[in-house]
């Protein structure tokens, strides 16, 4: 056996395909096609010098030689990622995931402040969309996540209560002089069964439509985006809105803002309380949302 080591990517593709008993299955996990993968494992084959899987009528199955290889490229490229992790907890890079309408409507305008107040952490960012926080991936340092707490061994920290009201384009709110008026104009949302209308309707003694009814998205950032095209009327929290009111790309056309019972929280496991980037970033989130009142009075 040759004394150097074989190529990384090929003995990924041993080890996905290992995992998952399929070369197809692996080359979809790893984003190539299955002829790349066969080639790869070729490939390891001819660096061993024997057979790494018997190809069976229901699948693949490993000889004894891929068995004897299999833990030990499982070890290592599990000591591959923590030694990875490690690395970026050292340079200051915070992993995190947010709801998709929370990151673009209000986390990603303020990206110019916290670069400035935090010029040595660089957050990377991607979208979740489920509620509960799920920190199964490696490498996810935080989650802002949207329910109503309780999640067992995790920090929370909460950010805001969330509170409804409808949203639509300027051009509308001439027609939208009382809350009846809304059943003239589809509701747009992205929940088929109208939970975030329902109360806010049954709140200011409006009929709630039958299930179903409106315009259904995947996204409620993609139901506002539709509103502010005139095509009908969203409802959302206005705290997440900041910039396109002000801004006059989306308007409130009545004043009654219902809270929905959820909220958003700041979350990671509890074990990382004391991380440093932790800290700083969840200081500073809060500042954004909680800043100290300029005309506030000084002790004496």
């Amino acid at each position: 056996m040759p004394s150097e080591l074989p190529p990384l990517y090929a003995l990924q593709a041993f080890l996905t395909a290992a995992q998952l008993g399929s070369f197809t299955r692996a080359a979809t996990a790893l984003h190539l096609t299955q002829s790349a993968v066969s080639r790869q494992i070729l490939l390891l084959e001819d660096f061993y010098g024997c057979p790494l899987f018997v190809r069976q009528a229901k699948g693949l199955a490993l000889s004894a030689e891929g068995k004897q290889l299999l833990p030990a490229v499982h070890e290592a490229f599990n000591t591959l990622k923590q030694a990875t992790a490690q690395l970026a907890q050292a340079r200051g890079v915070l992993t995190l995931q947010l709801p998709p309408t929370f990151a673009s409507r209000w986390f990603l305008p303020l990206l110019p402040k916290l670069r400035q107040a935090l010029p040595d952490l660089e957050v990377r960012m991607a979208t979740h969309w489920g509620d509960a926080p799920d920190f199964s991936s490696p490498g996810v340092d935080a989650i802002v996540a949207h329910g109503r707490g309780g999640w067992p061994q995790l920090t929370e920290v909460p950010l805001m209560q969330e509170k409804l009201t409808p949203m639509c384009a300027p051009a509308l709110l001439p027609q939208l002089q009382s809350p009846g008026d809304l059943v003239r104009y589809p509701l747009l949302h992205p929940d088929p069964r109208l939970r975030e209308w329902a109360l806010w309707l049954q709140a200011v003694g409006v009929p709630v439509p039958a299930p179903g009814q409106g315009q259904v998205f995947d996204t409620l950032d993609m139901a506002l985006s539709a509103a502010t095209r005139g095509l009908g009327v969203a409802i959302a929290d206005p705290a997440l809105l900041r910039d396109s009111l002000d801004d006059g790309v989306l308007a409130m056309p009545f004043a009654q803002q219902v809270p929905s019972g959820m909220a958003y929280f700041l979350t990671y496991p509890t074990h990382r309380a004391g991380q440093r980037k932790l800290q700083a970033f969840q200081a500073w989130l809060l500042a954004q949302l909680h800043p100290p009142h300029a005309n506030a009075k000084q002790p004496v």
